[in-house]
């Protein structure tokens, strides 16, 4: 979805590319007036034609925002600022149109002139102010730039039975997603280790007919109000909202995590308010460190004991 957006140039970088190319057109003729005002013409028009072509691509190679699954619209407006986007989008397109209508109401006078001098006057004119009019979004191409660079790092998020992995930083999610998918997400003993949704995939075969399930492992989430929240705990909730059947809640008994028992279990407890039409699975894990002996499943990702069996509930819950 988002791979199709191309690399955006700035006003600089554009005008110079579009330039560069425009010199390579030569066109020969007997007469050297009539050879110049070819060359001239053509290479107005390809100046202005590769110009149009590379902000039209800019502007409509962006998803419309409005359309995207709520998901994306809310981690758009989280990573980026869907107001700004959505503005210098308009912008780039402005751009657009008015480069357009500066050649249309100066084209005439390069094809009906024979004066040598004239034309490379006018040519001269009409590159200026075209110009001058990309360079007034150059603020604007850079900030698509930028946002391009990330919207590049979004994960592709299918309409299958998801289940998101929650909890406190370093309870063991990272791990948990390793074990239960072939996604391999960075894994480090420091708090907020996944800078973004993490997204793997579970198949079981039902029927003669193989079946995926999505499973995304989601920033370390902290037990505060939403407005306190930075932008990595919200992508978290985002996940949550839009996109579980299944929330797994995963605990640290052992409390390397660095949280307490009671901080994690206010935050569940916060979590499946919000959340109340979405199963939960809550989960212990680093049973080999510390096992409560409560009712709640037992896993280590460490040694592998109740993955399995964690697996096998997950698919019975989602299907």
């Amino acid at each position: 979805m988002f791979r199709n957006i191309p690399p955006i140039l700035n006003a600089k970088q554009l005008l110079d590319q579009s330039i560069r190319r425009t010199k390579k057109i030569q066109i020969h003729d007997r007469e050297k007036r009539f050879e110049i005002k070819k060359i001239v013409i053509a290479r107005t028009v390809a100046f202005i034609t590769d110009l149009l072509s590379q902000l039209e691509s800019y502007v409509k190679n962006f998803p419309s925002i409005d359309r995207l699954p709520l998901f994306y619209q809310e981690i758009i407006d989280i990573k980026i600022d869907t107001n700004k986007l959505k503005k210098s989008l308009g912008a780039v397109d402005w751009a657009r149109k008015t480069v357009e209508m500066v050649y249309m109401t100066q084209s005439s006078s390069l094809t009906k002139s024979g004066n040598v001098e004239f034309l490379k006057q006018k040519q001269k004119e009409i590159y200026g102010r075209v110009s001058s009019i990309v360079k007034q979004v150059d603020k604007n191409l850079v900030f698509l730039a930028n946002a391009q660079k990330i919207l590049r790092t979004f994960p592709d998020i299918e309409d299958i039975p998801t289940v998101v992995i929650a909890g406190y930083p370093n309870v063991g999610k990272s791990s948990l997603i390793r074990q239960l998918s072939a996604a391999k997400p960075e894994i480090a003993q420091y708090p907020f280790t996944t800078k973004q949704i993490f997204v793997g995939h579970m198949e079981k075969m039902v029927r003669y007919e193989k079946k995926r399930y999505q499973i995304i492992d989601t920033p370390g989430l902290l037990d505060r109000p939403l407005s306190e929240r930075n932008k990595i705990e919200r992508q978290a909730i985002a996940a949550l909202r839009h996109l579980a059947d299944l929330i797994v809640f995963i605990f640290d008994p052992s409390e390397t995590s660095g949280y307490q028992m009671n901080d994690q279990t206010l935050m569940l407890e916060n979590i499946q308010k919000l959340f109340t039409d979405v199963p939960f699975l809550i989960v212990e894990n680093k049973v080999d460190i510390k096992d409560t002996g409560s009712a709640n499943r037992k896993i280590s990702c460490i040694t592998g004991e109740g993955i399995e069996e964690l697996r096998k509930e997950i698919l019975s819950i989602l299907n």
